[in-house]
């Protein structure tokens, strides 16, 4: 069950999800194009048991359309297939109200802030799908 707001029109989406690097931390890049436009992006690494995402970025107009939600469910599910205990996302702003209130809606627990910036980490704990 995904905790879309509104309806995305499936048919328009492709994902892709690709490993590169090192097989004991393979970094990995993630792209969604809907209707042949690359809407948003992500980068990450697995990190031990640890599924985390460095980066999210979304283009503007596609923004607050269920995307990102869509991207966060999918990278789930591929931290859950890799066998990962946990999933985090890093450096989250706190400015950045829309963005910790979605990793908020998907369980994720704020970690405590950096010394520098005030950012968090927030990581959701995958049990079993």
């Amino acid at each position: 069950m995904w905790p879309f707001s509104k309806k995305l029109d499936k048919n328009r989406i492709e994902m892709r999800l690709h490993y590169w690097g090192g097989a004991d931390e393979p970094a990995w890049t993630f792209k969604l194009i809907v209707g042949g436009h690359e809407v948003l992006e992500s980068v990450g690494l697995v990190h031990g048991q640890d599924f985390r995402v460095s980066n999210i970025v979304t283009v503007p107009d596609y923004r607050r359309q269920g995307y990102g939600t869509l991207a966060i469910g999918t990278l789930i599910a591929a931290a859950r297939a890799r066998g990962c205990s946990s999933f985090t996302l890093e450096n989250v702003s706190p400015k950045n109200v829309e963005a910790v209130n979605l990793y908020r809606r998907l369980g994720a627990v704020v970690l405590p802030p950096a010394q520098v910036g005030g950012h968090s980490d927030h990581r959701i704990t995958l049990g079993a799908a």
